[in-house]
């Protein structure tokens, strides 16, 4: 009988097992074991039920090849982000929930943190789970997810713009104030509480008007006295508030820069890949990430701590992971690979220009207050 300590030992070695008993594998320890038996386990279990909040083409189509490939049935429920982590947390008391795997991102993700709501660690147990970005698998949206949120791809924002109205576009803040200056209203962002793009342009402006972004990183929780200035963004803001158009939504303001309504955009790169594709968006528009910096990480894939199907959950992991799912994955809704060995076809920004101008988001903490803060006291004044 194969034991928790002769997997660990060949793992961790010897001197990192001091006191750990001696003891069989459980029927779910799906974590120490063997990932053959992980595999068998999956298969006994034979299905998963699955959350995400879109990219529902990819996903569809993974299941089923999913399914196809290892008999195992593949549920996906595309819903609201927030709405589905809230799901999770409402039946953490539960002794089995009704999700086994979910798509991860925003600001709510550290509610799953902090409730302990995330079975885990996976990182390192899953195969191939050691070739994904290593940043992204140890922190995302400023928080350490312990190894227990498994990137799945990753995703940066930039300014999307018309090359033919726009022939140098703006690199420095100062740059882009003086472009802003002169073409008033012909730059859009879209209201930071109904999508991530417009986040980011409000972080860059927070950055870039108080400086110090760094500060920030690290803290789990907000420290006031490191927002007491922000009011000077929201002043900045709205002194300027004919020069900018505030778009309802990520896509809005895709659509506005395709309609020549505005000239120049914050922008996401997979939204604006598959806008390119599908023909929503011109063929000439190209997307960069200014000097000033724009904010980029990625999403990951997790399961509830009382998830009914844990290894057939890891095992519908382990696939949307592997190389060949990686490329599809960029190919079909734009987002960068999370694995850092597979190069995708679909990057509209260089791997160079990311190292250089891309910046990782504020803390969670941090990104919630702004984006209530922007609401009360730009939107709604």
């Amino acid at each position: 009988m194969t034991t928790r300590r002769h997997f660990l030992s060949a793992v961790l070695g010897a001197t990192a097992l001091a006191g750990l008993p001696d003891v069989a594998w459980g029927a779910d320890d799906f974590l120490t074991m063997p990932w053959d038996k992980v595999v068998e386990a999956a298969k006994a279990e034979g299905e998963v039920t699955f959350y995400a909040w879109w990219g529902e083409e990819f996903w569809r189509t993974a299941a089923k090849d999913f399914e196809a490939k290892h008999g195992i049935k593949v549920t996906v429920v595309t819903g609201d982000r927030v709405a589905n982590i809230g799901k999770v947390l409402s039946e953490a008391s539960s002794a089995a929930g009704t999700i086994d795997a979910l798509l991860v991102g925003g600001v709510e993700l550290k509610s799953l943190l902090d409730a302990k709501a995330l079975y885990g660690p996976l990182v390192g147990v899953i195969p191939n789970s050691d070739k994904l970005d290593p940043n992204l698998s140890k922190i995302q949206e400023g928080y350490a997810t312990e190894g227990r949120l498994v990137p799945v791809y990753r995703n940066q924002t930039g300014l999307v713009y018309d090359p033919d109205k726009v022939p140098t576009p703006p690199q420095t803040w100062a740059e882009f104030i003086t472009w802003l200056d002169a073409n008033p209203g012909k730059f859009a962002f879209n209201d930071p509480s109904k999508g991530g793009s417009g986040q980011a342009f409000v972080q860059a402006a927070i950055a870039n008007i108080l400086g110090d972004e760094g500060k920030y990183q690290g803290d789990t929780e907000m420290k006031p006295e490191k927002v007491a200035d922000w009011g000077k963004v929201w002043d900045w803001f709205n002194a300027n508030e004919s020069k900018f158009t505030i778009t309802s939504s990520n896509n809005d303001s895709l659509d506005r820069v395709n309609q020549g309504e505005v000239l120049m955009a914050a922008a996401w790169d997979d939204d604006t890949a598959v806008s390119l594709s599908k023909g929503t968006l011109f063929k000439r528009a190209k997307l960069y990430i200014p000097e000033f910096g724009m904010p980029g990480g990625g999403d990951s894939l997790g399961i509830p701590a009382n998830a009914p199907h844990k290894a057939a959950a890891m095992l519908f992991i382990a696939y949307l992971i592997e190389a060949d799912v990686q490329k599809q994955l960029n190919t079909v809704i734009g987002s960068y690979l999370a694995r850092i060995d597979v190069t995708g076809e679909n990057a509209l920004i260089p791997d160079e220009q990311r190292l250089k101008s891309g910046r990782p988001w504020l803390p969670g903490t941090y990104k919630k207050h702004f984006i209530e803060q922007f609401v009360a006291e730009v939107l709604q004044k």
